[in-house]
This record gives structure tokens, sequence and C-alpha cells, in this order.
């Protein structure tokens, strides 16, 4: 009888904990937004003179893309779905070799389930990608764990998962349970920097909402990092921290929070444990056209303490939007340097300016401390009111802090477009793109591609 007993309360709690789906007399699921398809097909021709993009070009590339690509989402009052699928159907002709069929297929999964007081969301994705026909400097960017884009081609394959649960959204009491994983598989590699590697997250925090302008919180986090590198790292983070967010005034914010971090490190070569406090301060005042903010923090991984300051401030203009920020960062392992961000975004009366720039300090999965830059620009006029220019620029820098061993890596690539929309369905862009690639101890290296294409996206609702 106890055990019965028992078995009817957990049911019961469940069944308040669990977000309440719409039932018809709640409004019902479906009852806005519906079931809608999206299809889309775009095909681009592309002639390159360095396509792997070394130097001495070794002859030029015809690459034929079909871009392939089908979405469905649907809405209600109390869940939002979204599932992407994408693929490319390629006939590559490169030099020493040819390359033909069903590349880089790709899934993305999205679920969020709303009720009252909690909120289930729900994530994952999926990609087998051949490395070679990624572009560098969108690699790199995707890498940047590595603190160095190794152009070795070969394959990679992904698999990324997320769960996070929200419960007591408008209540004083409320938990957050989030669980996360992420899994890269290479294959037909042979630089001993490409690695399968994998990590598993795991966070709960208890947030206690004292008064309308007071809020705590306390939070624990377990994550593991796995990697079948030279070393066989496999590296367990455990995280405490206790959290406080306090409105000053009507314009003023302050967050705080201490905790304890410590990282154990498992090699072939023994086991290294770094332990210590961490915790950040920050101050937000909004003003009549934006916020103005600073912060500082202390963080901890496996090569020690790392301490940053910074200044922002969010600017509403009347025809865009910039945001800056500028700090400094200083690391038991490498050097110091000036990180920060500048993000700037402008409506003109015929066309759209954007401007970016990110300058971060980290450490990569080769425990090298890296600084990395980029920035980006991009610019669009609208010729009529179906032809449009545009032209794009990226440029990236990645170096070492200190002594660590990173390589200097800069990569820039600049693509000058013109698009037209042939019917109300279908539009035409073609354009070229120059790409330069420089490396310590490798050299220059550039190319020049050509590239025309036609596409369309089909979307309705069943």
């Amino acid at each position: 009888m106890g055990r019965k007993t028992i078995k009817i309360a957990l049911l019961a709690t469940a069944a308040t904990l669990w977000p309440t789906f719409a039932s018809p007399q709640q409004g019902g699921a479906g009852t806005s937004g519906g079931l809608q398809v999206d299809i889309g097909v775009k095909s681009t021709v592309r002639v390159d003179d360095n396509f792997k993009l070394k130097p001495g070009s070794p002859g030029t590339t015809t690459i034929s893309d079909t871009a392939l690509s089908f979405g469905l989402t649907s809405q209600g009052s109390a869940y939002d779905f979204s599932l992407l699928g994408t693929g490319v159907l390629r006939f590559a002709d490169i030099p020493g070799r040819s390359v033909s069929g069903f590349e880089d297929p790709t899934l993305r999964l999205r679920f969020v389930a709303d009720s009252l007081n909690s909120r289930l969301t729900l994530t994952g994705r999926y990609r087998n990608v051949d490395r070679e026909f990624l572009d560098p400097f969108q690699v790199e960017q995707e890498e940047q764990q590595l603190g160095t884009l190794v152009a070795d081609g070969g394959t990679l394959k992904e698999t990324n998962a997320g769960l996070k649960y929200e419960l007591g959204l408008n209540a004083p009491l409320g938990f957050v349970f989030d669980l996360s994983h992420a899994d890269r598989d290479y294959s037909n590699v042979t630089s001993t920097q490409l690695f399968d590697n994998r990590t598993d997250k795991g966070k709960a925090t208890v947030l206690m909402r004292i008064s309308p302008v007071t809020t705590l919180n306390a939070s624990t986090a377990l994550t593991n990092y796995s990697a079948d590198d030279l070393r066989q790292t496999d590296r367990t983070t455990t995280d405490y921290s206790l959290g406080l967010t306090q409105e000053v005034n009507p314009v003023l914010t302050l967050d705080a929070s201490l905790g304890h971090t410590q990282v154990e490190t498992d090699t072939l070569l023994g086991t290294t444990t770094t332990s210590g406090l961490v915790g950040s301060l920050s101050l937000t005042k909004t003003l009549d056209n934006g916020t103005l903010f600073g912060t500082l923090g202390s963080s901890r991984n496996q090569n020690g303490e790392r301490i940053t300051l910074s200044f922002g401030r969010d600017l509403q203009l009347p025809t865009g939007n910039l945001r800056a920020v500028i700090g400094y960062t200083s690391a038991d392992t490498g050097g110091s340097a000036v990180i920060g961000s500048v993000a700037y975004a402008k409506q003109l009366p015929d066309g759209t300016l954007s401007l970016s720039l990110n300058r971060t300090a980290s450490t990569n999965s080769l425990d090298q401390e890296v600084v990395d830059t980029r920035v980006s620009a991009g610019y669009r006029h609208d010729i009529n009111a179906i032809s449009r220019l545009g032209i794009n620029f990226n440029w990236g820098e990645t170096k070492d802090t200190g002594a660590t061993g990173a390589q200097t890596i800069k990569t820039s690539n600049l693509t000058a477009s013109y698009d037209r929309d042939l019917t109300s369905d279908w539009t035409m862009s073609g354009g070229v793109t120059l790409r330069h690639r420089f490396e310590t101890g490798v050299g220059n290296a550039r190319s020049t591609a050509l590239f025309l294409s036609l596409g369309r996206n089909f979307s309705y609702r069943p």
C-alpha cells in the first residue's frame, strides 16, 4: 500500500511540473500559427583558381552545387516546433580528382513547450560535412577552440543535443535544469590537431525572487570533456555559484556572483588539478537612448585563472544601432590582451550598412592561450525594386597571447555580388570572391573565384 501511495504522489508531482500542452478549453494548440512547409533550391556554379587556398595554386577548380532545404514549422499558443534539413548535390572537378554525390546533410530541431509557469526547450543538430568544401574563414570561426585553421580536408560529423527545463517562471521560487551534449568525430584526417572530442554538461539553478527588485540564485554545474588526442585528455570541471540581481533604482541594475571552480585533467602524463574562487560584478544603467555597462569578472580553466575588466555602451540611433565594448584581460598562462567589440548597423535610404569588430581571448583545445580578432563590413545598395548590389568583407587574425605555441594565422575574403529578382519566386546572383590566407611558417595563399547562382523558396500551409 505504501509503494502505491508513493507512486501516485510521484505521478501527481510530475503532472504538476511538466509544461501543460494546450487543451481545448485553454485555447488549444494550433489556434495560432499552424503548420508551414518551406522548400528551397539554389544552384551555384563556381570557378576558383586556388580552391584549397594553399601557396602555389595546383590549378583551377570548377564546382556545381545544388543546395536543397526542407523546413517544417508549427506554432501554437503553447508550443513552437521547427525542423530544418539541408544538403548539397555536388559535382566538382578538382585538379587530380573529381567529386560527385549528395554532400553535407544537416538536420536541426527545436521544440519549445510553454505553460503558465514552466517551459521545456529541446534542441538538436546533426551534420556530416566534407571539410574541404567549407569556406576557410567560416571554418576558423566555427573551430575557434582550436586556435588555428587546420586545412586538412577529411570529414567532420557533429552531433549536438540540449534539454532545458524551467519551472516557476512566475513564482517566488524557480528552478532551471540544463543538459547539453556535443560530439565531434573526424575521419580521413592526418593532422594531430584534429581529433574526436565530446563534451557533456549538466547545470541546475535555483532562483529566489525575494522582491520585485531582488533575485537570488544558486547553481551547480558539472562538465566532462574527453578527447582522442595524443594525450588522451579527460577533463572534469565542477562549478558552484551564488548570485544576486538587484535593481538599485529604476535605471541602475547590479549583477553579482561568487563561486568556486575545480578543474581536474587526466592524461597519459598523469593528473593535474586547479581550483579557486571565481566571480563577477556588473552594473547596467539605462539611459534615454540605450544603456551603459561595466563588468569585472574572474574565471578559471585548465590553465588557471583569467581576470577580465570591460566597459560598454549600447546606443539607439534614429536609423540604426551602435554597441561598443572595450576591455582588458589577463591570465595565469600566456600574456594579457586588449579585448572588445563594436557592432554598428544603419538603415540607408537605398540600402543597409553594417560594421563589426570582435576581439576575444581564450584557451583552445590544445591548451594554448590565443587572442582572436574579427572585422566584418557589409554594404547593400538597392538599385531598384528588383535588383541590388552587395559588398561584404571579412578579416580575421588568430595569434598567441604569450609563449604557448599557437601560430599566427590571418584570413580575409572580399565578395562583390549582384542580385536580381527574375520573377516573384526566382532570384539570380553573380559575383566575385577574393580570398587570402597567411600562416606562420607556411606563407601566403590567394584565390579568385567567380560564381553564378539561381534559386527560389517555396512556402505553403497544408
